[in-house]
C-alpha cells in the first residue's frame, strides 16, 4: 500500500521556524508581510493558500459560514490544487518534513480552516505546532484517500509513470477521474477501436499488474 513518507506541520510561532533543522525541513511560507525575510532555497512561498479578499471580509464581519464558502471554493481552484498536489508529491517521495508558517496577526480562522480542508478533501492532517508541543503533534493521513493522492501525483508530475500508478492504485477502487484515464490512454497507448475498449485494456492491465508488477503491454497503438 502506498504511504506518504514525509510529515507536514503548520505553525504561527516564528521561533519554531527559526529553530527548524533545515537539513530535513522545507519551510512553506504563507507570510505576505516579509516576516521571514528574503526568499532562500529552504523556503517555498505558499501564499496561494491564503484566503481571498471576500473571505477576509467575512472574517472581519465574524461571518464564519461565508468565510468557509469563499475559502473552500478558492482552495479547489486549479492553481491551488496543483500546489497542493506538489505538497502531496513531496510527502510521497521522501522522508522530508514540511513546515507551513502562517502569521498569527490577521488570520483568526485560517490555520484551523486550512487544516480542516486538507484533511476533509485530501486526507492529510498537518500537525499544529505550538511552542510547548512535541515535534510530531497530530500529523496523520487517511489511507482511504490513496486514490486521490495518486490521481494528483500522476496528473501533475513525472514522479510516477502509468505502470506504477496502476500498480499502486487500490484493486478495489474505481479509476473514475476522466483526466487521469485520458492521460493513461495517452501514456500507455492501448489497442482498441474506441475509448471504452482502450479503458477495458487498461483495467485488465491494472488487474494483471497486481499479480506481476513487471508485466508490460505487448502491443501498443501507434496512432
Amino acid at each position: 500500500m502506498i504511504q506518504l513518507k514525509g510529515t507536514i506541520f503548520i505553525t504561527n510561532n516564528i521561533d519554531i521556524i527559526r529553530n527548524a533543522d533545515l537539513t530535513c525541513t522545507k519551510i512553506i511560507s504563507l507570510d505576505e508581510e516579509g516576516i521571514l525575510g528574503e526568499p532562500n532555497r529552504d523556503m517555498i512561498y505558499g501564499t496561494c493558500l491564503l484566503p481571498p479578499i471576500l473571505a477576509k471580509q467575512a472574517e472581519s464581519d465574524g461571518d464564519e459560514e461565508a468565510y468557509d464558502m469563499y475559502y473552500s471554493s478558492m482552495l479547489l481552484e486549479p492553481y491551488q490544487q496543483t500546489f497542493i498536489a506538489a505538497i502531496i508529491s513531496c510527502l510521497f517521495c521522501n522522508n522530508s518534513r514540511l513546515l507551513l508558517f502562517l502569521p498569527s496577526d490577521g488570520y483568526t480562522y485560517t490555520m484551523l480552516k486550512l487544516v480542516e480542508h486538507l484533511y476533509k478533501i485530501y486526507g492529510i492532517h498537518p500537525g499544529i505546532l505550538e511552542a510547548n508541543e512535541p515535534i510530531n503533534a497530530n500529523c496523520y493521513y487517511d489511507a482511504r484517500c490513496i486514490p486521490i493522492w495518486l490521481n494528483l501525483i500522476y496528473s501533475v508530475s513525472e514522479i510516477i509513470g502509468p505502470e506504477q500508478y496502476l500498480y499502486l492504485y487500490p484493486q478495489d477502487a474505481v479509476i473514475n477521474n476522466e483526466t487521469v484515464m485520458m492521460k493513461l490512454i495517452a501514456d500507455i497507448a492501448p489497442l482498441g477501436d474506441s475509448i471504452q475498449e482502450k479503458i477495458n485494456v487498461i483495467e485488465s492491465y491494472r488487474a494483471k499488474l497486481h499479480i506481476d508488477s513487471k508485466l508490460t503491454i505487448p502491443l501498443r497503438s501507434i496512432s
